[in-house]
């Protein structure tokens, strides 16, 4: 797919994401909520919004680290193959290298042995 069309698929994506959690806020600003804390081992009271953009943002937070991280990955696959090619076409353009130098030599030990022979 073209890259554009990605990026505004992303774009349009988050948008939408962004604006129905606005109205969500907006219709659900006065709703208080209890939720129990593991580490302190207490129940606390808080308006719903409050959390609501704690996960969001938790959220964001993770995704983004995760698509960070896959991406770290593929750049290093990436440079990876890219290094392997390298290699091997060094490796091809040396060994054509020595098979035209060889190629040379040849030549050169056939004139030898021609003149040789039409010296005799």
């Amino acid at each position: 797919m073209n890259k554009n069309i990605e990026k505004f698929l992303y774009i349009l994506i988050f948008v939408a994401v962004a604006v129905c959690f606005v109205i969500f806020c907006c219709f659900n600003f006065s709703i208080k909520t209890e939720f129990f804390c593991f580490v302190m081992q207490k129940t606390y009271i808080t308006k719903l919004v409050y959390l609501s953009v704690l996960f969001l943002a938790a959220g964001f937070a993770a995704g983004y680290s995760l698509c960070a991280f896959i991406k770290m990955k593929v750049d290093n696959l990436c440079n990876a193959y890219q290094k392997r090619h390298e290699n091997i076409s060094i490796e091809k353009d040396t060994d054509k290298a020595k098979i035209s130098a060889l190629e040379a030599k040849i030549a050169t030990l056939e004139a030898a042995l021609e003149s040789a022979l039409n010296n005799k």
